[in-house]
């Protein structure tokens, strides 16, 4: 079943709808961007020179649009490496990488490198958040990512006063219903969305616990 494209199309729309996706003509105004981790690589000479972009790169592609509109004057980027890849330049300065190429000055971005997950983007963008003394954030990952990532930054940030307003980028599912005729023939792709989806689901779960449990 988590191999047919209707359910992994069902599974995904139901996070994704959560958070619908904005023009940036229409997303408010706000004091920063932030954006997490999880969508470049940084490059590793000399087989691979160039950044390595992954699926999930329109978080920064929307977070340098959205700069550029004004609707924010810093730029926030989160992300450090997995364990065993110490050695290479981290998340956050691969994408800083890229935002310097759209057109984001160097003076208008800051990093956060250190975290590996979701909860640490979080935890250790609180002391980047209060270095440029934003109060209203717009938080920008993958639509699929969204109601985990706003719940798990809101439970970091409470008591702070600052207020998130999702972002949401990259959509999968909102707008590509499965063809009829295909919708209930296994395979690999809708497997590997439906696995993305129930990991979302499941980190929504451990936050609520964390949340009732503290």
């Amino acid at each position: 079943l988590a191999s047919t494209p209707w359910f992994a199309w069902s599974l995904a729309t139901s996070l994704e709808s959560q958070h619908p996706l904005m023009a940036v003509e229409s997303t408010p105004n706000a004091d920063a961007v932030l954006v997490l981790g999880g969508a470049i690589a940084a490059a590793q000479l000399p087989l691979q020179p160039h950044l390595g972009l992954g699926s999930a790169a329109d978080r920064v592609w929307h977070a340098g649009a959205l700069y550029r509109s004004g609707k924010a004057r810093w730029v926030l980027l989160t992300g450090g490496n997995q364990p065993g890849q110490q050695d290479r330049p981290s998340e956050a300065e691969a994408m800083r990488e890229m935002l310097r190429v759209v057109g984001v000055p160097d003076d208008a971005i800051r990093l956060e490198s250190r975290s590996r997950n979701t909860r640490e983007n979080a935890s250790f963008s609180v002391a980047m958040v209060k270095e440029v003394r934003a109060r209203r954030v717009l938080l920008v990952t993958s639509a699929l990512h969204m109601p985990r990532a706003l719940a798990t930054f809101e439970a970091a940030f409470a008591g702070t006063g600052v207020v998130f307003v999702p972002a949401a980028t990259d959509a999968e599912a909102l707008g590509d219903v499965p063809d009829a005729a295909s919708q209930w023939l296994p395979d690999a792709n809708s497997l590997a969305w439906s696995g993305r989806a129930i990991k979302e689901y499941l980190g929504l779960l451990h936050v609520w616990v964390v949340k009732v449990m503290s």
